[in-house]
């Protein structure tokens, strides 16, 4: 894990539920009523292996051809279970502490920010109203401004492409697996910020370029 004194970044970049808030998705249950979906459009119970809610929708797509369906009718038809899932954690995220500071921090040093969510739009629009975050991010992008969720790195080649920044000076900050992932497909360094959807030992054991516990500790890189 890297120990730099300062992050030295022209750009960060942000995931949204378990990183600016705390984790409140329901991922058991969401994966379960996806599953039952599925079975229901016609997919062999067997054929869709995922058991995570980031990647059994492009699993799905990729099959959808083999049953006689478009990948944008699984798609949708998904995306209205996750649009239900997001709406019900929005009833109870809570921003984490001095995540405002720190934003304001950051975007006071001229850093450019953008926001990388497997949240849908309405919902990810709805959670920086309401947490008066909107004006902290120059780019929001949800899950449906791109084809395949994180752990792909597409979200973030399409944050750093609206930015106009080299992957070389950009941080994504997030809190789970998927995250690390997808920062590491990208080519791009990345912060976890802990007690987010993964335990701090798989965080741990996956190697990010840096770990907090908080934002007070970002606040001391930046």
């Amino acid at each position: 894990m890297a120990h730099e004194k300062s992050l030295n970044a022209a750009a960060m970049l942000f995931d949204f539920e378990g990183t600016l808030v705390d984790f409140q998705w329901q991922l058991s249950a969401a994966i379960e009523e996806t599953l039952e979906i599925l079975r229901e459009m016609g997919f062999p119970p067997k054929r869709i292996q995922s058991r995570k809610y980031s990647t059994i929708m492009s699993e799905a797509m990729q099959a959808a051809t083999e049953i006689g369906l478009s990948p944008d009718q699984v798609r949708e038809r998904i995306g209205t279970v996750y649009d239900r899932y997001d709406e019900d954690a929005l009833t109870r995220w809570t921003l984490r502490p001095f995540v405002l500071d720190s934003l304001a921090a950051i975007r006071a040093k001229g850093i450019r920010t953008a926001l990388v969510s497997n949240l849908g739009g309405k919902t990810l629009t709805a959670a920086l109203s309401k947490f008066c975050l909107t004006d902290y991010f120059d780019i929001v992008l949800s899950r449906y401004d791109v084809k395949h969720l994180k752990p792909s790195p597409e979200g973030l080649h399409l944050a750093l492409e609206k930015l106009g920044v080299n992957k070389e000076t950009c941080i994504f900050v997030g809190d789970s697996l998927d995250d690390v992932n997808a920062a590491k497909n990208a080519g791009i360094r990345i912060m976890i910020i802990t007690a987010g959807e993964n335990a701090a030992e798989d965080i741990l054991a996956a190697e990010p370029d840096h770990v907090i516990q908080c934002y007070k500790e970002l606040l001391l890189l930046l």
